[in-house]
C-alpha cells in the first residue's frame, strides 16, 4: 500500500510507530521513515503535537508526548504500583486525615495520584496530573535517590521559581538532596504555592532502585514532622516491600511464577 492509499488513521499510526524505540526524531527522519508527503506529514504532526500526543524537544525534534505516555503508563508494573499505592494512600489519608500523593518521575516532571480527605476515591495516573520535580517534596525525594545523570538532567533544564521560597540555585538544590539522603525525608515548604507544604519518603523496587515517593501535605513541616514522620516512613517501607514481592512474581524470583 502506498502512502497515498492510506487512511488518515493509517497515516497517523505510521507516524506514531516511528517512536517505538523511544527516541526523538527530526521532521526529516519521520518523513523518511513513513514515506508520507511533506505537507501531509507536517499537517498530521502539527495536530498530534497540539493534542500533546507528540511534543517538541528543546532541539526542535519530536518525541512521545504526555497523552501518549499516560496510555503507556498502563503497562503491568505501572498498573501494579497504582493498585498497590491506591490502597496505601487510602489508609494513609484516613490515618492522618490529610491529602496524600504518590509520585513517579516522568520525562519532565512528577506524575502523581492522590487521595484527598473524605470519601473521594484515589485518582489515577491516566488523568495525567503532574507537578514540578524541584518544587515538591515527592519530587525531591525521587531525585535524592536517583542516579547522578538523572539528577543532572533535571537540574540542567533549570529550576524555575514558583514562589520566593523555591530553590533555584543548583548548588543549594544539590545540598538539599544530600540532606534528604541522610535523613530519609524530603521537605518542601511554600516552594510551589503559598501556604502549601509537604513531607515525602522514597519508595524502592525489588532491586533497590527508587521507583516512587509518598508525600503527605502539611501546613507547617517543622511542627508536624515528628507527628507525621513515623506513619509516613512506615507507609513507604510497606509499599517498598509489596513492590519487591510483586517484582519477584513478575520475574519468577522467590516463590512467584514468571
Amino acid at each position: 500500500m502506498t502512502a497515498a492509499d492510506r487512511t488518515v488513521v493509517g497515516k497517523t499510526a505510521t507516524i506514531l510507530l516511528t517512536f517505538t524505540n523511544g527516541a526523538a526524531h527530526t521532521f526529516t527522519e519521520i518523513v523518511a521513515a513513513t514515506g508520507l508527503p511533506l505537507s501531509t506529514a507536517h499537517r498530521l504532526i502539527a495536530q498530534l503535537t497540539a493534542s500533546a500526543i507528540l511534543e517538541r524537544t528543546a532541539e526542535g525534534d519530536y518525541r512521545v508526548g504526555r497523552q501518549l505516555r499516560s496510555i503507556g503508563a498502563a503497562r503491568r508494573p505501572a498498573t501494579t504500583i497504582e493498585s498497590l499505592a491506591s490502597l496505601l494512600l487510602q489508609d494513609l489519608s484516613h490515618a492522618l486525615d490529610v491529602q496524600v500523593r504518590l509520585g513517579v518521575l516522568s520525562a519532565n516532571d512528577v506524575a502523581y495520584i492522590e487521595k484527598l480527605p473524605g470519601r473521594r476515591p484515589v485518582s489515577t495516573f491516566a488523568q495525567g496530573t503532574t507537578a514540578p520535580v524541584h518544587a515538591t517534596a515527592m519530587g525531591k525525594a525521587l531525585l535524592a535517590f536517583s542516579p547522578g545523570p538523572v539528577v543532572d538532567r533535571f537540574i540542567a533544564r533549570g529550576l524555575p521559581a514558583h514562589t520566593r521560597y523555591t530553590i533555584t540555585s543548583a548548588l543549594r538544590f544539590r545540598r538539599a538532596l544530600a540532606l534528604i539522603r541522610r535523613t530519609g525525608v524530603a521537605v518542601a515548604w511554600q516552594e510551589l504555592a503559598p501556604g502549601v507544604g509537604g513531607l515525602a519518603v522514597p519508595v524502592f523496587d525489588g532491586t533497590g532502585q527508587v521507583i516512587a515517593a509518598v508525600e503527605v501535605r502539611v501546613d507547617d513541616p517543622s511542627s508536624e514532622l515528628s507527628r507525621v514522620r513515623p506513619t509516613l516512613t512506615l507507609a513507604g517501607r510497606r509499599l517498598t516491600r509489596e513492590l519487591s514481592v510483586a517484582r519477584h512474581s513478575w520475574t519468577g524470583d522467590g516463590n512467584g511464577q514468571p
